[in-house]
């Protein structure tokens, strides 16, 4: 398998994963034999510390000492983190994230899981409720960001790689905390698979035929879902769902999934996406529904989902623009403000004794160019189509504590009028963002 991967990439760039146990010594053992007959591939190893067992420096020590024997470069980064939630979980995002910072172009990432490991995955998935994409578990071969991570021993039981291990008089880890039954993998790999393989000897490869089956299924879905949601995605990202009252309850579940899928974030839940077709899309009242995934939300407005990264509440604060030649930094990655000569709203200069400020929230009525009697400063959000989300992340400019434009937005009228037309002073600034703004009339902000 190892051999046939080698020969599938042209660039042969290859980062193994290795903690130290069986599974990954047995993988990377098997890359220097491979090595030792083709110098033109490229090995290297990465051992990532977790430390939370009394014997991990050893361990660090053993990965070190193997590689140094068989002449591979190997990288070794520490986590050094206190997690009391979802161990399992967070360990592996995070050693997950600290392989992919040393992924070179073109270099792709082994792993040594098992069919073991794989029937394992499975039932987690199950014991989770996951549909098919979920029990699908690891595949082969997985885009990992600009590069892959592919699985060679995905096929291959436990214990054909304990043989192998022993042929070549391999030496390696064994963590004691694999036998703890607290974690529910572990549970899995040492109460319930057992019993079932004494039972069904052949069950492992059954099971690893079912998840192969459920990978097949969810591309197939993905096939049609992709070509399907292209007529519902707006320019802005956010789904058009206007029509989704008539479609099936299983179409719209499984476009509302797949839009989210894009978003590279986890899944929701089964109930969550549920609840966003029973409350938006056959109710069509809940439009105020949030609902929040890991760090997002999902928000309804005008007829769309709309899918929102969690801002800090800057609704209290005020940012001072003393310099004007140099561009003021906003909050929460708004982007910033400039002053420039031909582009961007065209606005009376303050006086010189006038405090430029930015600020992100203001209620009452307004007169804003182009309208002729004052109206809630709420209406005018609703009539540009301003989102809730955006209105208290919009650059709001004051000079004093007198509102004188949203930028990209509105100019209030008052400020206009105050300017004696025999001594315009007028400049130009800019608000550079890279917010999608909904607008109808694409007015343009920069």
């Amino acid at each position: 398998m190892i051999q046939n991967i080698i020969e599938n990439y042209k660039n042969k760039l290859f980062l193994v994963a290795y903690s130290g146990g069986m599974d990954s010594t047995v993988l990377l053992h098997q890359l220097i034999k491979i090595k030792q007959k083709n110098r033109q591939i490229s090995v290297r190893a990465i051992h990532i510390n977790h430390n939370i067992h009394t014997n991990s420096t050893k361990w660090k020590v053993h990965c070190i000492t193997f590689c140094k024997t068989y002449n591979i470069p190997l990288i070794v980064e520490e986590i050094d983190i206190n997690i009391t939630n979802n161990i399992e979980e967070q360990l592996r995002i995070r050693r997950y994230n600290l392989i992919y910072k040393h992924l070179l172009n073109d270099e792709i990432l082994l792993t040594g899981h098992h069919l073991n490991d794989q029937c394992e995955t499975f039932f987690l998935s199950l014991k989770r409720g996951s549909g098919p994409t979920g029990l699908s578990a690891m595949s082969v071969e997985t885009s990992f960001g600009k590069t892959k991570i592919i699985r060679p021993f995905l096929n291959q039981t436990k214990k054909e790689l304990k043989t192998w291990a022993n042929l070549n008089n391999l030496t390696w880890i064994e963590d004691a905390t694999n036998f703890n039954i607290n974690y529910d993998r572990n549970f899995i790999r040492h109460k319930i698979l057992p019993i079932l393989e004494k039972k069904w000897p052949f069950f492992l490869k059954n099971c690893f035929r079912t998840t192969k089956i459920c990978n097949e299924e969810t591309i197939l879905k993905n096939i049609f879902l992709k070509e399907k949601i292209q007529k519902f995605i707006r320019f802005d990202e956010a789904l058009n769902i206007k029509n989704f009252k008539n479609f099936q309850e299983e179409i719209c579940k499984a476009l509302i999934r797949y839009w989210i899928s894009l978003k590279n974030i986890k899944i929701p839940s089964y109930k969550n996406i549920q609840r966003i077709y029973n409350e938006i899309i056959h109710n069509q009242e809940n439009i105020n529904l949030k609902i929040i995934i890991q760090k997002n939300e999902i928000r309804c407005y005008k007829k769309s989902l709309y899918f929102i990264k969690i801002k800090k509440n800057i609704q209290n604060m005020i940012l001072f623009w003393h310099n004007t030649n140099y561009k003021l930094i906003l909050p929460n990655n708004l982007g910033y403000i400039i002053k420039n000569n031909k582009k961007g709203i065209n606005i009376p200069a303050p006086q010189n004794n006038e405090l430029i400020n930015i600020r992100f929230q203001y209620t009452g009525k307004i007169l804003i160019l182009g309208k002729k009697k004052q109206r809630n400063i709420k209406k005018i959000w609703q009539e540009y189509n301003i989102p809730p989300w955006l209105r208290n992340q919009t650059p709001l400019l004051f000079y004093n504590d007198e509102l004188v434009s949203a930028l990209g937005v509105f100019v209030v009228k008052k400020i206009i009028k105050n300017i004696d037309e025999s001594n315009k002073n007028e400049w130009n600034i800019s608000w550079i963002s890279s917010i999608p703004f909904n607008y109808d009339n694409n007015f343009n902000f920069n």
